[in-house]
């Protein structure tokens, strides 16, 4: 008696299983290097606060000036950690609903032009805008759009000593290309790939979190655009998202 079996099936399932099993695997490793990488960005700016806070009982008073900039410094950096772990999250679990409204972007671009301007303190910088339209009807979670747009220029902020920053906009293709450009650092090229992913900064001397284009990655992936960027390193990048 010959017996045939089909195996196919069998084969198939023991493949998705071998699949799933590394997928498991993969996702506990992340979390790991999250969570470890999480604990230390936080023990930072604490061991900060908590070190100078103790100094301040012996400090002068110019010294006390001193170590209060730097415990408010260390503050504001924990509390926009704390922040970001908690957005990230939220968008990992998907309990964050975007709020589509229709709204004139000429006009509440020229709102985050105003305000970012505000933000830039350094004289040898010269920020300008490109909003092209008198008016520009869209249907967009406008506080989301604002986040990626304040996250992308506060960066270029951060990597460029003087030259130029542009923020602007355009109608292309069905939908809106946003970018900001700037003449700083640039991006090392061991880096551009990587640049949105978690806890990644070109220059580990700068403040914040690492989590800011990740965030961004995440809410363009929601909001069903494009993210991406072009950059030369000592030249200066180009973010921008659809």
């Amino acid at each position: 008696v010959i017996r045939v079996d089909d195996v196919t099936e069998r084969e198939k399932m023991i493949k998705e299983l071998q699949e799933a099993k590394h997928q498991a695997e993969q996702s506990d490793k992340l979390k790991s290097a999250f969570l470890a990488n999480m604990s230390h960005e936080i023990r930072t700016p604490l061991n900060a606060i908590v070190g100078f806070s103790e100094l301040m009982a012996y400090a002068g008073e110019e010294e006390k000036a001193d170590y209060i900039q730097i415990i408010n410094s260390n503050n504001e950096l924990l509390l926009k950690l704390i922040n970001d772990i908690l957005d990230l999250s939220k968008l990992e679990a998907g309990s964050v609903e975007l709020k589509y409204e229709p709204f004139d972007l000429s006009e509440h671009f020229e709102n985050m032009f105003t305000s970012m301007k505000q933000r830039l303190k350094n004289p040898d910088i010269v920020l300008t805008e490109i909003n092209p339209y008198h008016c520009c009807q869209v249907t967009l979670d406008r506080n989301r759009v604002a986040q990626i747009i304040t996250n992308y220029v506060t960066n270029a902020i951060k990597y460029t000593s003087k030259g130029s920053i542009k923020m602007g906009y355009a109608c292309k293709d069905g939908g809106v290309y946003f970018y900001v450009k700037d003449t700083g650092s640039g991006i090392p090229e061991d880096k551009v790939n990587h640049i949105f992913e978690r806890f990644v900064r070109v220059e580990q001397n700068k403040k914040g979190t690492g989590l800011g284009l990740a965030i961004c990655e995440m809410i363009i992936r929601k909001l069903g655009g494009k993210i991406g960027v072009e950059s030369e390193y000592g030249k200066g990048s180009t973010f921008w998202f659809t």
